[in-house]
Order: structure tokens, then sequence, then C-alpha cells
């Protein structure tokens, strides 16, 4: 077992209503997997969950509001797969550069994200991104340092994550080829101030072992591609791009 496929320490609430959200949760996120969203109910999650119908509404106002919990759930998950990771990175430019590429691989790669978000409809509107808070503290850092050039940690932030949200959106779409995600982190180290030979040796260095959320019973598939072959979306495509995870904590 290596540092890719070792299980994830994940610390969930251990109170009473805690778990109960837990279980939901985690009801909801295997039937969307077994079934695909348009065919469960609330009533079926309650069940799959062993509750009553009514204790849904303690924890969640609707369908909508149980799958963002699931992808918020999903986010900690590799959020906490990185950190320990990130904690031994000195160089702030090493750990933008890493940061960056792991959501991105995660975004095409990870079997248990790609096949939820397929499964839920998401898969053009939801994407793994690090959280803001996070990418303005690493820039901050970086700044303070001397390694980067930054006039507003708070706008740098929000154009890299604009640019790591639509990148990996045109990836997952097919629109670019994989080796945009080396390309982007290039340019996002030469936007921070890094001479370019330093930007590209980033960029280019291979992501290093890192585990990541996995589901033993989710059989992966590498002749399907990420994007939808086949449209189970009732709703309309015409919605705002909410990457994950994107509100500061």
């Amino acid at each position: 077992m290596n540092a890719l496929t070792q299980p994830v320490k994940h610390t969930h609430l251990t109170t009473k209503r805690g778990k109960t959200r837990k279980k939901l949760i985690t009801a909801g996120r295997d039937l969307i997997y077994n079934k695909g969203i348009e065919n469960i109910s609330i009533q079926d999650i309650t069940e799959a969950a062993c509750l009553a119908t009514g204790s849904f509404y303690n924890y969640f106002d609707n369908k909508n509001a149980i799958i963002q919990a699931i992808i918020e759930d999903f986010q900690d998950l590799f959020s906490e797969c990185l950190r320990e990771h990130r904690g031994r990175l000195n160089d702030p430019a090493m750990r933008v550069s890493v940061t960056l590429k792991y959501y991105f691989t995660q975004a095409q790669d990870n079997e248990a994200w790609r096949s939820f978000i397929i499964s839920a409809g998401l898969s053009d509107t939801h994407i793994l991104a690090q959280n803001p808070k996070e990418c303005r503290d690493d820039i901050g850092a970086g700044k303070k340092g001397g390694r980067f050039r930054s006039e507003n940690v708070f706008i740098t932030q929000s154009l890299i994550t604009g640019m790591a949200t639509n990148i990996t959106l045109e990836i997952q779409r097919g629109n670019l080829p994989r080796s945009a995600i080396n390309e982007t982190i290039h340019h996002v180290l030469r936007m921070l101030g890094l001479p370019d030979i330093a930007a590209k040796a980033f960029a280019e260095a291979p992501l290093p072992d890192i585990c990541v959320p996995t589901r033993d019973d989710l059989p992966a598939d590498k002749n399907i591609p990420f994007r939808i072959t086949v449209d189970r979306r009732s709703k309309s495509r015409d919605v705002q791009l909410q990457p994950v995870g994107l509100n500061p904590r």
C-alpha cells in the first residue's frame, strides 16, 4: 500500500448530531453513485440511513443542500490528504505548484470524485479547487518572505482561482489537453514573480506521492471518459459555475 492508496484519516464530528448528519451524507452520496441524482428522493436517503424521513430536515433544507454537503465533505477529504505534505514544503513556490497540480490532477483522475459529479450531473459546473483563504495565505507568506510579488493578495488569489477553475473545466470538457496543467502552473508562478526558468522547473516537476480519497467498492474504468457520455441531468445547463470549497473559512 503506497501513499497514493492508503486510507484517508478523516476526523468526523463525534456528537450524536454530527454522526446523524454524516449518516445522511454517506447515504446520499452512495445512492447518487448507484442511481444518479434524478432517481433518488429524500425518503430514499433517510431509508438508506435508517432514519425517519422527517429527520432529514433537521440537517438539510432540501436535496440540493445535501448535495452541497457531500461536495464539501469531498473537499475536506482532499484538503486533509494534502495538508501533511504541504506542511513539509518550506518554499512558497513549491507549495503553490504542488497544491495546484494536486487539485488539477485529482479533478481529472480521482475515480471517487469524478464518478460522483457525473452521477450528480455536476461535471460541467463543479470542480475541485484549493480553498481561497489557504491560497491567499500561501501568496501572503511568499510575499512576506520576498519570494512572490503581489500588489494586492486578494486580487492575485482571485486571478489564480479563476484561472485554475476555468482550466480545470475546459480540460473536463475536452477542450484543452492535459499539458494545460503544467502550462497554467508555469504562468501562475511567473505572475507571482518567479523567473521563467524557475517557474517552468517547478511546473514540470512530477507530483509527489500524496494520499487521495478512494472508494474501495467503486470500480475504476480507464475507458470511461470524464466527459458525460449520457446526459442524466433534468435541469438546464445554464447555471453559474460553482467551484468546490470556495467559501472562505
